[in-house]
């Protein structure tokens, strides 16, 4: 995994129907090449699939994250058996025991029960709760019957091509490509993948960041982007924790992790703790399981 391995990583992050040779013109790379690179994502595991689902506009709902340094012994049998329970989407361990989990709710009235089960189940004394900030936007409409039906079909295979779906759902694949385009243009649908970018000589880091007083976290998101663009995989902020931020970064080696740490030292924030991953798992929550339902 390189550079431009990052890049694909998270041009299809944000948007896992993009084409190959979107991709391709995106990277200045013949289609041929971006083909293989994908697939060698997938083979080695990175990319563990490419999801579809309905969006929290859609839906409403809320992501949570719960996070800290756990108690428990065996921090994988834990994350198996948190793994059924039915809001939470991703488990992520990092070294010193620390756990990143991360739910959906279906509302605010879920938060209280589902952060005291997830805190006494992964035995966190102290969790961090954060609720990831998201855009408020009101959808003109709700999604149909139909929409869901190509969501269905998409949900664990969310690059098939239009004739494909329109012959699992039934319809035109003129139909399909329309409602495809509304629910992308109002944001009803989230296309993406699973990923996991841990794998042989490749390190991934998640640096808590701790604001100064008065810093614009929008503006300070703005500037990791343009200034670490080769290392940041995506950076979360929370509605609940103010000068606050989640950096999520990939580097070669850890020497190369140690380097983005001390460039971070340089920008002026309050405090920087970094945490290396060394696992992430996806499980199926509520929001998976109502698409098999339709």
């Amino acid at each position: 995994m390189d550079e431009i391995d990052l890049t694909l990583l998270k041009k299809l992050l944000n948007n896992s129907r993009l084409t190959y040779r979107e991709l391709a013109e995106m990277t200045n790379m013949s289609v041929s090449a971006i083909h293989k690179r994908i697939k060698s994502l997938v083979d080695e595991g990175i990319i563990n699939a490419f999801i579809a689902r309905p969006s929290i506009i859609a839906l409403k709902y809320l992501v949570v994250v719960i996070s800290g340094n756990s108690n428990t012994k065996s921090m994988d049998a834990i994350s198996k058996e948190l793994g059924q329970h039915e809001s939470i989407f991703t488990i992520a361990i990092a070294g010193g025991k620390f756990f990143y989990i991360t739910g959906f709710l279906r509302d605010i009235s879920e938060l209280q029960d589902f952060s005291t089960y997830v805190s006494e189940k992964a035995q966190i004394s102290e969790p961090t709760i954060g609720i990831i900030n998201t855009p408020y936007l009101i959808s003109p409409e709700p999604l149909t019957s139909i929409d869901f039906k190509i969501l269905k079909t998409l949900n664990r295979d969310s690059r098939k091509p239009i004739t494909d779906i329109a012959f699992d759902v039934g319809i035109s694949a003129k139909t399909v490509r329309k409602r495809l385009d509304r629910m992308i243009e109002n944001n009803l649908a989230i296309f993406t993948m699973e990923w996991a970018p841990i794998a042989e000589n490749n390190v991934s880091t998640a640096f808590h960041l701790y604001l100064k007083e008065g810093t614009s976290i929008n503006s300070t998101i703005q500037h990791i982007y343009e200034n670490y663009p080769q290392n940041i995989a995506f950076c979360i902020s929370f509605s609940n924790i103010p000068n606050f931020i989640q950096m999520h970064t990939w580097s070669k080696s850890t020497q190369d992790s140690q380097k983005i740490q001390e460039k971070l030292q340089t920008e002026g924030f309050k405090d920087i703790i970094p945490h290396i991953i060394l696992t992430s798992n996806y499980y199926n929550c509520w929001v998976d399981q109502m698409l098999r339902t339709k």
